[in-house]
């Protein structure tokens, strides 16, 4: 599966210049977490990858398509979670069953079966979300855009639905932009972490995580390594400021 190749990626809103030659490449079918500080870039990262800001350079994406979930829901209004997912599915499947079996399959993954007849009003954030992830694996696409997918959830509920993620994203391989600030995120999802830092922001530093996903825990080596120097050099760009 082909990645996407960034070169000389320039952002600027008004004076301040947000990327100015970034140059960066994300694995195709991999899992990419980009992290940073605050107000670094990282949704603007995702932003320009999915063409919704002016900007200058060249981002080349794989053909397929892009599925994109925001920090926001952005869900329809108005019409229930169900009929917000069917949207999605209608111009590539005609068979209303088999719609509903492919809905009904990945929200039971992430657990909001008995959500799918509420409007997205009654959801709560966390709920929401989730409506938003299922939406995104719905639609078909060769990359997906995650905007801190998880962070309206508590822990243990996050542990489950990153394994969930991982299980529907097995079942439809696309290359992932994801971008999140928590280290535990990073190690637990990453196929391969990128930092972002400074202003104009830069590749601070990036690497690959080769531990298979069912085998990560806390206690695994490699995965403790890194979480020690993402942590490290996080640590040290804040002193910097």
């Amino acid at each position: 599966m082909d990645g996407i190749e960034i070169r000389g990626l320039t952002v600027a809103y008004g004076e301040k210049r947000i990327f100015d030659g970034l140059d960066l490449s994300l694995r195709g079918g991999a899992v990419n977490v980009v992290l940073g500080s605050s107000g670094v870039g990282k949704t603007t990262l995702l932003n320009a990858v999915a063409g919704l800001v002016p900007h200058g350079g060249s981002i080349d994406v794989p053909q397929g398509g892009i599925s994109y979930i925001f920090q926001k829901d952005r869900l329809i209004p108005g019409i229930s979670v169900r009929k917000n997912l069917d949207l999605v599915l209608r111009s590539k499947i005609a068979d209303k069953n088999e719609r509903r079996e492919k809905i009904d399959e990945v929200l039971r993954r992430l657990e909001i079966s008995d959500q799918a007849e509420k409007y997205p009003s009654e959801l709560s954030g966390g709920q929401a979300q989730r409506v938003s992830m299922a939406r995104a694996f719905l639609y078909p696409s060769s990359v997906l855009l995650m905007d801190e997918p998880f962070r309206a959830l508590d822990l243990g509920l996050k542990l489950r639905l990153m394994a969930a993620f991982r299980g529907l994203l097995a079942a439809s391989p696309r290359t992932v932009v994801y971008v999140t600030h928590d280290i535990d995120e990073c190690v637990l999802a990453a196929d391969r972490w990128i930092l972002l830092g400074g202003s104009p922001a830069a590749v601070d530093a990036e690497g690959d995580i080769d531990v298979p996903a069912e085998e990560r825990g806390t206690s695994a080596q490699e995965l403790a390594e890194v979480r020690a120097e993402l942590f490290a050099r996080l640590m040290a760009q804040n002193t910097e400021e």
